[in-house]
């Protein structure tokens, strides 16, 4: 199966690289949703999904490409997962520290139907989250992430405290995983609250949303319902970010309605979470990615403008903590567009040589509809 030809990226030490991946309507309308994860032996693989709608239409399927020379060339995509009766799939990896085992985390989701005029290609009604029906996994592996045993089903009311939606149980979503110095796995969730949710009304405003996590001290074997994040921001807590920047203390972005990217810090490892409050980026109501570099300093990629909607999704930047979250440095811009166009939905990783790759999402709101995929090739000193 030949999907697409990939062209030959670059990347100069000290310069922001910028590349199309995969246009839109190359084998899908739209390639969303890019995840990095890098081999024990160096090998990098990148996921993503590609649909010809939107993101929660069940022809969604995910797609990977392998590189071998670390980002610059890569595979033809092929097929990584497709389950159109099962539900559209999405995988986090966590490598355990100094060893080859590999816990995959995998959400899979049951979209209620969006309708669909095929005479005109658009969408006329979309997805119904409280008909939608989330089931969540986990997997292990021993060779470095290379294969995974059939795994186990995780029961969302572990997840949830034992919450449910009437018919459907859960609607929610994984959004990785973090291994502590102390050894303990926090898994991060989020998931569609019962209790602040209006599931009559069954609309896009009266969604509610908590961050909630599972702890795990014996590697995966066990888990603990931990502590759960919440904001009084219409729709709740969305796509949290952890980072553990002293022992047992994790600090947290997520995204809101709020205006901002707002903040909350465990000092217990999961276990309770302060009172969420704004921090000092703002942003629109859309995703940001914060990672550790190999500095220490910490790096979150995010939409840096302010607004309660979730528009406008540009620019896309890129800015510095190095005193883990308490202060940031000036952003830098990565890319910018305009209008409803999109940089966003976005996944990054920096490899064992120093680069960073940053996979984006890029959205053209004009006829006809398509997503690109973009990535950005840089490196701390470009950063600094």
């Amino acid at each position: 199966m030949k999907i697409a030809r990939i062209p030959v990226l670059t990347y100069t030490p000290g310069k922001l690289e910028y590349f199309c991946f995969i246009r839109g309507g190359v084998g899908a309308d739209y390639h969303q949703g890019p995840d990095f994860y890098q081999f024990p032996d160096g090998d990098l693989m990148m996921t993503w999904w590609a649909y010809d709608y939107e993101e929660c239409s069940s022809d969604c399927v995910t797609l990977y490409s392998i590189s071998k020379d670390r980002g610059l060339s890569w595979s033809g995509p092929q097929v990584y997962f497709a389950d159109r009766v099962g539900g559209v799939g999405v995988f986090h990896r966590l490598r355990l520290r100094e060893s080859n085992k590999v816990l995959r985390f995998h959400a899979k989701t049951v979209r209620d139907e969006i309708k669909i005029d095929e005479k005109r290609n658009i969408i006329t009604a979309g997805c119904n989250y409280f008909k939608s029906k989330t089931r969540f996994f986990l997997q292990r592996s021993l060779d470095g992430g290379r294969t995974f045993d059939y795994g186990e089903e995780l029961p969302y009311q572990k997840i949830t405290g034992g919450k449910e939606l009437p018919e459907i149980g859960c609607y929610g979503a994984v959004h990785g995983a973090v291994q502590l110095g102390n050894g303990r796995i926090v898994a991060v969730f989020y998931y569609l609250d019962p209790e602040r949710s209006d599931a009559k009304e069954q609309k896009w405003e009266s969604q509610h949303y908590k961050a909630a996590c599972l702890l795990s001290d014996d590697e995966g074997c066990s888990w603990k319902h931990g502590g759960e994040i919440e904001v009084d921001t219409p729709r709740g807590v969305m796509e949290p970010q952890f980072i553990e920047t002293s022992p047992n203390r994790i600090f947290c972005l997520f995204r809101t309605k709020g205006g901002y990217l707002y903040q909350t810090v465990s000092e217990n490892g999961g276990e309770s979470w302060s009172s969420s409050e704004p921090s000092a980026l703002p942003s629109p109501e859309s995703m940001a990615r914060m990672i550790r570099l190999r500095n220490g300093n910490l790096l979150v990629v995010w939409n840096n403008v302010s607004s309660t909607t979730q528009q406008p999704r540009h620019p896309l930047s890129a800015v510095i903590s190095r005193d883990n979250g308490k202060s940031w440095d000036n952003p830098r811009i990565i890319a910018d567009e305009s209008g409803r166009n999109q940089l966003s939905n976005h996944n990054l990783i920096q490899l064992d040589d120093g680069r960073i790759l940053l996979g984006i999402s890029h959205y053209h709101a004009t006829r006809p509809f398509t997503g690109d995929l973009d990535i950005a090739i840089f490196d701390e000193k470009w950063l600094s």
